[in-house]
């Protein structure tokens, strides 16, 4: 039973309410995007010709429409009390995982100290893929030049608006977008909790099931993309490196050790709870040589963030970042010749290959602390749903859903890299190949539920405003995906703007002519003559 979803009578339905879901299946209804705010007449109109009801979410309601949950007295097995945190509270709460992060530190050119929150996307971006920061004993330092507002159209004749990173995204007054404020996000966290003596730990990452179950009540807004890419960019760090040396190790035929992994999992896990687009912004600006440890460490963030996006428990979701980073270890094995081939392999190539699965479950036989659960995952990533994959030949319900997922990100993260045999294809053009495969290589529901994910505008995307301006989508709105927040790079005239101002389109910023920003249309890097680095320095 899901307490969040109010069945509501198409005729009593109101502008401002979110549509859940519907009385018949999306597919095949004229909407883009299983769940959306109704906003518009024509959607009411359409929603009333085509449903007798729907499952209206309150808590993702606006306006009038808003409401917190409903208190149900419903015995939920398993669950202990909850525990209220408040993000900005200073005292550390009992029983919860103590965090090692470091210090972060902005500073810009001029040696003057900033804060996080008064640091925008571009300069945290520009310092972490021009590497201009330094480790120091004090903590992490962000070297930024401070960014000004350009000359060019972003920035408004009228003043009616300016960049983001000197006004709140949302007023505190209580106005029209203050609702998000007062959401409530119940999330299933660990927490780590004195063993009582006898007590036996059968879970190789030291959660235990009763810690499994704890729930955190989280009262606080979701953290700008760039402020926490500063908090995780030291832990995306170490876990390069740790899977690096997992991948060295393998091929000098060393010990496989994922202690250290594992350690920075759970601060992964934690970040993708709070803001997904982080992680998988770093794994675009810091995946420059496509090295097959960088490719593992890009399926594992995707696999996390889409597993996290699905309500998988937390246990779980780490789990798929370990198979993630594990699943083609295999391919060490394999020769290069095959591996970098530049044109299509042949049958016995092909052959050769699909080796890499034996290959790596034989390495991870002996390794200790691998979940029985994760290595199900990387035997059957290359299954497929109607039984054309390897290395069983397995179809349909006989493939366990997490080894669904990991094999659909895998093949996403494929089409979106560039490969010795193919270049990279944008990643809606990605994702408009992957609805072909629905039901051939892949579950109908695992597909939409994957295009739900990333959306129509999926972070990094470029897109047209109506103000004729380009810009890069660099955080998503779950709430109101065709409104993310958007830094604008390109002027009307496709001049590049030095200092890119953000916008953030739930908050209805203007264009210079007084009308609110749009998206017009999603578009290509080849369709401007330019590389989509030119976005990301």
């Amino acid at each position: 039973m899901d307490i969040t979803k109010e069945k509501v009578l198409s005729n009593q339905l109101r502008l401002g309410m979110f549509i859940a879901d519907l009385d018949r299946p999306w597919l095949g209804t004229p909407f883009l995007l299983q769940g959306f705010v109704l906003e518009e007449d024509e959607q009411l109109q359409t929603l009333k010709q085509l449903c007798e009801f729907v499952y209206v979410d309150r808590t993702k309601s606006i306006g009038d429409q808003f409401g917190s949950k409903v208190k149900v007295d419903v015995a939920i097995k398993r669950e202990s009390v909850p525990v209220i945190i408040k993000q900005a509270a200073s005292t550390k709460q009992p029983n919860t995982r103590v965090n090692t992060a470091p210090k972060v530190m902005v500073k810009t050119t001029n040696n003057q100290k900033k804060t996080l929150q008064q640091s925008n996307f571009f300069e945290i971006m520009s310092a972490i893929k021009k590497g201009e920061i330094t480790q120091t004993n004090d903590g992490i330092i962000f070297n930024v030049r401070e960014a000004k507002p350009s000359a060019s159209a972003s920035a408004p004749l009228n003043g009616t608006h300016s960049a983001e990173s000197t006004q709140p995204d949302t007023d505190s007054n209580g106005s029209a977008l203050g609702f998000l404020r007062n959401l409530f996000g119940n999330k299933k966290e660990k927490l780590k909790t004195p063993k009582s003596n006898g007590e036996t730990d059968d879970d190789p990452f030291g959660i235990t099931e009763s810690e499994m179950y704890r729930i955190h009540i989280y009262q606080n807004e979701v953290p700008r993309v760039e402020q926490e890419m500063a908090v995780i960019y030291p832990t995306y760090e170490k876990t390069q490196i740790a899977t690096k040396e997992i991948f060295e190790a393998i091929a000098n035929k060393q010990h496989l050790d994922i202690s250290t992994v594992s350690e920075v999992l759970d601060h992964m896990v934690d970040s993708i709870s709070r803001t997904p687009d982080a992680l998988m912004w770093l794994a675009k600006l810091k995946d420059a040589d496509n090295v097959a440890y960088a490719q593992a460490l890009n399926v594992s963030i995707n696999m996390m963030a889409f597993s996290s996006f699905l309500a998988l428990p937390k246990l779980e979701i780490k789990e798929m970042g370990l198979a993630g980073l594990l699943q083609d270890l295999g391919k060490v094995k394999i020769p290069q010749r095959i591996l970098l081939k530049n044109a299509k392999l042949s049958p016995t190539e092909f052959e050769i290959a699909k080796l890499h699965i034996e290959e790596g479950l034989r390495i991870l036989a002996k390794t200790s602390d691998i979940p029985d659960s994760v290595i199900e995952v990387i035997a059957q990533h290359h299954e497929r749903y109607d039984g054309s994959g390897y290395p069983n030949n397995l179809d349909g319900e006989q493939i366990q859903i997490r080894a669904q997922i990991a094999g659909l990100i895998d093949t996403y993260c494929a089409l979106t890299t560039d490969r010795s045999y193919a270049k990279s294809i944008h990643n809606l053009k990605a994702l408009d190949e992957i609805h072909q495969m629905r039901d051939k290589l892949f579950s109908s529901e695992l597909v939409e539920q994957l295009i739900q994910f990333f959306g129509i505008y999926p972070v990094s995307s470029l897109v047209e405003l109506n103000s004729g301006e380009i810009g890069v989508v660099i955080q998503q709105n779950q709430v109101r995906r065709l409104l993310p927040r958007v830094m604008v790079v390109l002027a009307p005239d496709r001049t590049r703007n030095e200092f890119p101002v953000t916008l953030d389109l739930l908050n209805s910023p203007k264009t210079p002519d007084g009308e609110v920003y749009k998206i017009v249309r999603a578009v290509t890097a080849d369709s401007l003559g330019l590389h989509a680095e030119d976005f990301y320095i």
